[in-house]
């Protein structure tokens, strides 16, 4: 079973209206051939590749914010008429006060089973406190926050900085409960988001980079380090690459390439990404620095007990 952590269907007449004057700045590379890939944004055309890939699930967003939009109501509508294909992901603009009721009520009443932030196209900054009601309210409901990290090439629709990884290690320490998926393997901030995961163990990475950054940056060396469970498949669909159509098969065959262990491979492709879902099985308590310490007695000069007169007699 492969699941596809990271597909987006835009919902383009609904988004032409919402923003009657959005426009794509002229020179990025990744949208030379942008309409060529606008009939990918159909659910058919989606599934087709998804059967041609072996993968049996994705993820579909709901992006509120252009370039990407999906309403929450449009991709409830697709989970709806595929349920075995489609797991669906709500979104809310993190800056509106009705944002928590909003997200409590795409779970409830529409079955979505996480959320999906922008943050450099919804203009915010994920550690900023304005919107730790909405981070909150993702706990209760007991879901995943997924983050768009990383290269974000919009020109000038947004601002990077806000995709910088490193906010979201104060996310992570503030609500280390709260189970977060980074995007992208932080493309172009690796190393930053490599950190975040590593440091914080409710912190997962998706592997939606371009295909030629993934055999580089997703080594055996990386994944030991930051921890087999924390990497999830994803490819980021429809999303060309620098004039490459997408094609799901083609990020399935790269990480299968890599001839990780089996298990580890297992993990990157369906497993851990149910712990995104549901949550970690059950694992012992913290470690106790005091059981710790007691454990180290005899070991630390320090701690040894003084002999006694008997003791030195003896000597």
């Amino acid at each position: 079973m492969i699941v596809n952590a990271h597909v987006h269907l835009i919902e383009l007449a609904a988004m032409v209206r919402r923003y009657p004057n959005l426009s794509l700045a002229q020179g990025i590379a990744v949208y030379t051939d942008i309409e060529a890939a606008l009939p990918m944004v159909l659910p058919e055309t989606a599934i087709a590749q998804m059967d041609e890939a072996g993968i049996s699930q994705s993820i579909l967003y709901a992006v509120e914010a252009p370039l990407v939009y999906a309403s929450n109501q449009y991709v409830h509508n697709l989970c709806e008429r595929f349920p075995r294909r489609f797991i669906g992901f709500a979104s809310v603009d993190p800056r509106d006060p009705e944002a928590p009721a909003a997200l409590e009520a795409a779970v409830q009443d529409m079955g979505m089973q996480g959320l999906k932030l922008h943050p450099p196209l919804q203009d915010f900054f994920p550690n900023d406190e304005a919107v730790f009601p909405v981070y909150e309210k993702a706990l209760e409901l007991d879901i995943p926050v997924v983050f768009h990290i990383g290269s974000t090439p919009f020109g000038a629709a947004c601002r990077l900085a806000p995709a910088n990884p490193l906010y979201l290690d104060d996310v992570a320490v503030r609500f280390p409960e709260l189970r977060i998926l980074l995007t992208h393997l932080g493309t172009l901030w690796h190393n930053e988001a490599f950190m975040v995961a590593e440091k914080n163990p409710n912190v997962f990475i998706d592997t939606s980079a371009y295909l030629s950054e993934i055999p580089k940056v997703l080594t055996p060396d990386l994944i030991q380090r930051v921890g087999a469970d924390r990497f999830i498949f994803g490819t980021d669909y429809p999303t060309p690459y620098a004039g490459r159509l997408h094609r799901m098969k083609d990020f399935v065959d790269c990480i299968k390439g890599l001839r990780f262990p089996e298990d580890v491979l297992d993990g990157i492709m369906s497993e851990n990404v149910q712990m995104l879902l549901h949550g970690r099985p059950q694992t012992a308590p913290p470690l106790d620095a005091a059981a710790l310490l007691a454990k180290l007695q005899g070991f630390l000069p320090g701690d040894r007990a003084q002999p006694t007169g008997e003791d030195q007699a003896r000597g």
